[in-house]
């Protein structure tokens, strides 16, 4: 079974998570219920987790995919920003438990 580039997921991912922040800013969408809202918060927090997930593997792929003596130093970047990402759904994972019991 082949591989493939994942690249256009997480541009599709970026795109609505984007076309969702210029709605809300813009007035053009809004939460009905504290419990959608809630529901976001987890969606967020799964994104985000995710994300951390997707950094990782750039972090390790990135040094080996290029001779580029600038690639290590990338990678650690990298894997700086996946750590900041699971404290961000660690974050998010709190705010989603403390919004579930509002009603």
């Amino acid at each position: 079974m082949g591989t493939y580039d994942p690249t256009h997921l997480l541009k599709d991912a970026a795109k609505s998570l984007r076309t969702a922040a210029e709605d809300l800013a813009e007035g053009r969408a809004e939460w009905d219920r504290p419990r959608d809202l809630t529901k976001s918060l987890a969606w967020l927090q799964e994104l985000v987790d995710d994300a951390s997930k997707v950094l990782i593997q750039q972090a390790g792929v990135l040094p080996r995919m290029t001779r580029d003596s600038d690639a290590p130093a990338a990678g650690q970047s990298i894997a700086e920003a996946a750590a900041t990402a699971t404290q961000l759904s660690n974050q998010l994972r709190k705010a989603h438990d403390a919004a579930d019991y509002v009603r």
